[in-house]
């Protein structure tokens, strides 16, 4: 696994401010970095068209009311690592707590080199 120069520049460039980022069927513009740690980054980011599928197919809480969220970007280098993301998607997703942030919808995507 891996990125070339191009598309690594490609993400930066979208999860550094101002670029749109797809994840799935939602489009999202990231305003800015607001944490990073290991191989991950988070992100604040606006939802573009908030109103058609977050209001659809989410519970009322699970819905921002100005269209913003937090997503994470990880760096995947490894097999290791890709199974280690895919257990943390599935066990996000098992928690229901007003303290902890909802697992809205996840995507991988490769970048091949």
């Amino acid at each position: 696994m891996g990125c070339s120069l191009s598309g690594l520049n490609a993400l930066y460039e979208a999860a550094t401010g101002g670029g749109d980022v797809w994840i799935n069927e939602r489009r999202f513009r990231v305003l800015r970095q607001i944490g990073e740690g290991g191989f991950a980054f988070v992100y604040l980011v606006k939802e573009h068209d908030a109103s058609s599928y977050a209001a659809r197919d989410r519970h009322p809480s699970h819905v921002s009311d100005d269209g913003t969220y937090a997503m994470k970007k990880v760096l995947i280098q490894s097999r290791e690592q890709l199974d280690l993301v895919k257990e943390e998607i599935r066990v996000s997703s098992l928690f229901n707590h007003p303290n902890l942030l909802p697992l809205l919808d996840h995507a991988i995507i490769a970048v091949k080199v």
